[in-house]
């Protein structure tokens, strides 16, 4: 008799642990605990969390943007064996197989394709980000402007210092970003007249590379904070932040195991909410992961997209 009394009690914990819902508590976003983590914990990306919890793991990749990242993403894949793979990518934002060795993300989308399991892009769509942005007081050469700063930096770190153009990045911005329903389109002129405005450069002959690192600063320069880049940044980060971890607590309701990569800043952002969620992590830094062989011709053939929160 007592052992089946203790049976049935098993059975019910069990059951209570495998229908646990994991909630994610967004009021506990905060990007101003950036500072202070980094400055306590003095982990630099690309490092790996790996939260434990009621049969559920987490492994959230604090990425630092680039190939750098690639190894990470990798060992996780054959250490951890992800059911699900969360990007930072946007809906709708092309995925292309020729950037598959150059951007953490793409890496993640070509092991998802290959291990045959769903990729779920965690990041606000560009719809979202836009009224957010307008909401809060920015204007629409504002939000333009803080894509085309983040293009040309990465034009310029590609093609190893060869120099963008406000004709080239007005270019890109049209194809892959501008949607006539929310304002003009910058003119070679007047993106030259608000560059010189607000950041005090000539747009055609700026370092890229060094002016951006200045504008992603975890403790940046005062100047940086009078920036229109650096006040629409911090408010976005708080609405892509909600959507991404809405999107891990989805996941870790329906997945066992769960991958998330994401920039070290959003991470950063979040880790407070996660904690609550799943309890302290154990960090894996970079130079902790041993040598990774990285799959030299991946592809993204076969990969399967699906939406956690719309």
């Amino acid at each position: 008799m007592k052992r089946n009394v203790l049976t049935i009690l098993l059975f019910f914990c069990t059951l209570g642990i495998s229908a646990q819902t994991f909630v994610a508590d967004t009021s506990l976003l905060d990007p101003t605990e950036s500072y202070v983590f980094y400055s306590y914990n003095k982990t630099r990306p690309p490092f790996l969390a790996v939260y434990q919890k009621n049969g559920r793991t987490l492994v959230v990749l604090g990425a630092s943007h680039g190939p750098q990242s690639l190894p990470a993403v990798q060992y996780t894949f054959d250490t951890y064996h992800p059911q699900v793979a969360l990007i930072e990518r946007e809906p709708g934002s092309p995925l292309s197989g020729r950037n598959c060795r150059e951007m953490e993300d793409v890496y993640t989308a070509a092991l998802s394709a290959k291990n045959n399991i769903p990729l779920v892009r965690a990041d606000a769509d560009l719809e979202k980000q836009w009224k957010y942005a307008e909401q809060h007081g920015f204007s629409y050469e504002d939000f333009q402007m803080l894509w085309i700063i983040r293009s040309a930096y990465s034009f310029v770190a590609k093609y190893e210092g060869k120099q963008t153009s406000a004709t080239q990045e007005i270019r890109d911005y049209k194809r892959t970003v501008h949607n006539p329903a929310w304002g003009e389109l910058f003119t070679e002129d007047r993106l030259l007249a608000y560059f010189q405005e607000h950041y005090n450069r000539d747009f055609n002959t700026t370092d890229f590379i060094s002016f951006y690192l200045d504008l992603m600063e975890l403790t940046p320069k005062k100047w940086v904070k009078k920036t229109p880049f650096y006040k629409i940044t911090k408010g976005l980060d708080n609405a892509r932040g909600v959507f991404m971890l809405q999107n891990i607590a989805a996941a870790l309701n329906e997945y066992e195991v769960v991958f998330s990569e994401m920039g070290a800043a959003h991470f950063v952002d979040i880790h407070k909410a996660l904690k609550k969620m799943l309890g302290k992590p154990r960090y894996i830094t970079a130079d902790q992961i041993p040598s990774q062989e990285l799959w030299q011709d991946c592809t993204l053939n076969g990969l399967k997209e699906i939406v956690l929160v719309p």
